[in-house]
């Protein structure tokens, strides 16, 4: 049958198409546009598998957000069009974790903070990568380099000690791929600005932003590119146990400005690092620059102008994971949401 679909039976099934959709009412069109507006601004499932046929491991879905009345109607009683990509990058998956139920997808804990970004005008991917493996597998090595050498593996392939991820599987060509394909099925949003013409990702249309390991690979990021912000939850977390100090990544030379990185954590955070390592590692970013940790809970927008930002919700002892997730987590969106904004839309 696919032997059938030359170009000119092609033309001929986009103008019948057409004409199907000119059948429709006024009211029926309007109906149309507003579903689709609304499934663009819930979350587009799109498998890695179905961006490139060499994809075929890790291919729990990448989530896609846009916002169709500000990128495409341009409504003036929204928020601008921000012409920047929000890239989410999600932390470790538990290799263990059950398969969603048959038919269904397991929406990420950063669905309603993508949505938000939505609203505010960004494009959003949030992105799948092979992530089963944590990058505190290294925080026993010796070598200063050991994080940043997984964490590169992952962001753009390579083989090392605790980690190997080819150059498909890696998420710069996971992005790219995935871009390609919204350029193609949907032009009207203009996802081909976040590209170069060489086919390359434009870093600097991007704000990297992401939770527990994710967030330590979007701070490397804007490490080695110049990016619009770095947004970290639960990070960055890379300490050596063995060295007995932050990971060597953090003092190298910025292509982002430190005024662009914010990081939201919580004080009873254990997770890869104990909260007074985590600080440590704030202070090696250089992030306290700019004032203080703040205390979200004591404080209101624009918290000090702090790009260390902090929780102790709800207040009494909890336990590590969940503190870990306490931040991100989508029944928390009414309490955090103003911190969310910040980092979001600061300058």
């Amino acid at each position: 049958m696919a032997s059938m679909l030359t170009p000119s039976f092609s033309r001929y099934l986009v103008r019948l198409a057409w004409v199907g959709c000119l059948a429709l009412s006024s009211s029926a069109w309007a109906q149309e546009v507003e579903k689709q507006t609304q499934q663009a601004l819930d979350g587009l499932v799109i498998r890695p598998s179905a961006t490139e046929s060499a994809i075929k491991n890790f291919d729990d879905p990448h989530w896609v957000y846009v916002n169709r009345d500000i990128v495409v109607k341009q409504d003036p009683k929204l928020p601008k069009d921000r012409h920047e990509l929000l890239l989410w990058i999600p932390g470790t998956r538990p290799p263990n974790l059950p398969e969603a139920e048959p038919g269904k997808v397991r929406r990420g804990a950063s669905h309603e903070f993508c949505k938000l970004a939505a609203t505010l005008g960004y494009h959003v991917i949030a992105l799948s990568y092979p992530n089963t493996i944590s990058a505190s597998s290294c925080n026993k090595e010796s070598e200063p380099a050991a994080f940043e050498e997984f964490r590169m593996a992952v962001i753009e392939g390579g083989d090392t000690k605790h980690i190997k991820v080819s150059k498909t599987d890696c998420i710069e060509n996971r992005l790219i791929k995935l871009l390609k394909l919204l350029v193609e099925r949907r032009a009207r949003e203009e996802w081909a600005q976040f590209l170069n013409e060489d086919g390359s990702i434009k870093w600097e249309r991007i704000a990297v932003a992401g939770q527990s390991q994710g967030g330590g690979h979007a701070a490397l990021i804007g490490i080695h590119h110049q990016v619009t912000r770095v947004l970290s939850f639960g990070a960055p977390r890379d300490f050596s146990v063995t060295l007995q100090g932050p990971a060597a990544w953090y003092q190298k030379e910025s292509a982002t400005p430190k005024s662009r990185f914010f990081a939201f954590n919580h004080e009873q955070d254990r997770q890869g690092c104990t909260p007074a390592q985590l600080l440590e590692n704030l202070r090696a970013l250089k992030l306290d620059a700019f004032g203080p940790v703040v205390k979200v809970e004591d404080s209101k927008p624009p918290y000090g102008n702090s790009r260390m930002l902090m929780t102790n919700y709800p207040g009494e002892k909890v336990d590590s994971l969940t503190a870990h997730a306490t931040m991100l987590s989508p029944k928390n969106r009414e309490l955090f949401e103003p911190v969310w904004r910040y980092m979001l839309l600061h300058e």
